[in-house]
């Protein structure tokens, strides 16, 4: 199963859940696909906090990490979002530890989490 996503709107901020198996050799296609889909939500609802759930499969190669993060603003996102990023896993977390650092580089609020709570706290914190 490739990647999919569900979302829900909140007055402060947009949830987004992730899930799915990664596509060997396919997976920058897959992630810049979900995250530009989700980057059109975030504008179409006026919305600039995201708290996302990754609860994806398969490994997630460094330059694969390096192609999506550096695509950020092709895909629609803008450096006023603020993003938790929840990992479904210690396998997740490790497969976009990469792409945290590299985004928050480029200049985008970004950072990573293993619980939702823990992650909602910090998106919120400035409310």
């Amino acid at each position: 199963m490739p990647l999919k996503f569900s979302h829900t709107l909140y007055d402060e901020y947009l949830k987004v859940e992730i899930q799915g198996k990664r596509t060997p050799g396919n997976e920058v296609a897959e992630s810049k696909q979900v995250w530009k889909e989700v980057a059109d939500i975030l504008k179409t609802e006026k919305q600039k906090r995201i708290l996302a759930i990754m609860k994806v499969e398969g490994r997630l190669p460094i330059n694969s990490a390096f192609q999506i993060a550096d695509s950020a603003d092709d895909l629609g996102w803008s450096r006023d979002y603020k993003m938790a990023v929840v990992a479904g896993s210690e396998a997740v977390l490790m497969n976009i530890r990469l792409s945290e650092t590299i985004l928050a580089n480029l200049g985008y609020e970004i950072k990573l989490f293993a619980s939702t709570r823990m992650a909602r706290k910090w998106l919120l914190a400035d409310l």
